[in-house]
């Protein structure tokens, strides 16, 4: 259920310790409406009888650890998310409840006031992402079963749509996984010098920018294949494209030393194209270029009127690809054998939209490639050739 404005944010807190109870309660009561309860008992009967996002429980308690709290919790209040207050002889009971998904992180006592509010605050940013999935996985449900009983060959697509989510559930699960692991163990605190917060930290932001890749990708690829993202064309300069798109992935090849060589004709005619989504696909392919790429090689863009077309190539000095795995480059989370040359991770969906994409500007796209010796990507869009671009045509 969404928040009302101005509505306060029920918490609750759970401890045996009255002193304690008090204290984080002066602690935290500007910001959010504190319940406090005695025992497990009592917290209980309070989230039967009013929805709490956040519940803060200590470890040790009477009759009922923490850990087992939360664990009822977690059976009977899924939305419920627990955070567990622990002493640091108990610390390896919440790393373990965290790992086995009862808690979703621990306060150590004595606790520091900033480290606490922004672990509670973290808690209620997470049961809105939890709230907002059940939501989202609800209006889906609904919708799927609508349109399954309106027209029967909506079976087919909800199949392919289950198959995707499956895929991209696998792949997510690996950089979630390493981002819980790490995180835990900067919590844990025992044993971690600066050296090893900062080689965490770094793991953290790569396997977070990962996922956050594969979701953006997922989202795009869904959108394109439903027909939803229409093509806003305008005459467009294909160099000021290229340099653009060239700019922006610099990155990418100075990590490894690549040097990037363009060779555009000045005289090389005006296309009809969505620059953005142009944009995106020489995105698409130069960071694939790089990312199989050995360090100190070229990578070379060229650009070339062919009939009436304009033909883009971006070629690598990279590993290549297997002649039998080239047919199916172009597929959703199709993966070849070959592996990146720095341990950059691939969503397997970037060949996929820049094919769609290709295809709807009225080009083509395909690839050349021999194995240890490179590859070629080639792929085309209409001139103008002498007539107007019309900037609201919907997507082929």
């Amino acid at each position: 259920m969404t928040r009302a404005s101005g509505e306060r944010r029920a918490l609750l807190i759970v401890d045996d310790e009255r002193e304690t109870l008090k204290a984080l309660r002066r602690e935290l009561r500007r910001d959010y409406d504190v319940l406090i309860a005695e025992s497990a008992e009592q917290g209980h009967a309070i989230l039967r009888e009013r929805t709490i996002p956040v519940v803060l429980s200590d470890q040790r308690m009477p009759g009922t650890t923490g850990t087992e709290f939360c664990a009822r919790l977690r059976a009977e209040f899924p939305e419920t998310v627990r955070l567990l207050m622990t002493a640091y002889a108990d610390t390896s009971a919440a790393i373990q409840a965290i790992n086995e998904g009862g808690v979703y992180r621990f306060i150590s006592k004595p606790w520091d006031p900033p480290a606490l509010a922004g672990v509670v605050s973290d808690a209620f940013a997470q049961h809105e992402r939890i709230s907002s999935c059940q939501r989202l996985l609800s209006s889906l449900k609904t919708s799927a079963e609508a349109l399954h009983l309106e027209n029967q060959q909506l079976a087919e697509v909800t199949q392919r749509t289950h198959e995707l989510m499956g895929v991209a559930a696998h792949d997510l699960r690996n950089p979630i996984a390493a981002i819980q692991w790490f995180s835990t163990m900067q919590l844990a605190g025992a044993g971690v010098g600066p050296e090893d917060t900062r080689r965490y930290a770094l793991k953290i932001q790569d396997n977070a920018e990962f996922a956050l890749q594969l979701l953006e990708d997922l989202l795009d690829i869904t959108t394109l294949e439903h027909g939803n993202g229409g093509l806003r064309l305008q005459e467009a300069d294909l160099r000021g494209i290229l340099s653009a798109a060239v700019s922006l992935n610099e990155h990418g090849a100075g990590r490894k030393g690549i040097a990037v060589h363009v060779d555009v004709p000045a005289d090389l005619p005006l296309v009809c194209c969505d620059v953005a989504r142009i944009e995106q696909v020489l995105s698409n392919l130069l960071s694939n270029a790089f990312k199989f790429s050995h360090p100190g090689t070229t990578v070379t863009v060229r650009a070339r009127r062919l009939g009436q077309a304009i033909e883009v190539m971006i070629e690598d000095q990279g590993l290549g690809i297997r002649p039998d795995e080239i047919s199916g480059l172009f597929r959703k989370f199709r993966r070849t054998s070959t592996r990146s040359t720095g341990g950059e991770k691939s969503t397997g969906l970037g060949l996929s939209i820049c094919k769609n994409l290709v295809e709807r500007h009225g080009g083509a796209i395909r690839v050349e490639s021999e194995l240890g010796r490179g590859t070629r990507v080639f792929f085309t869009l209409p001139m103008k050739a002498g007539r107007a671009c019309d900037p609201e045509r919907p997507a082929v």
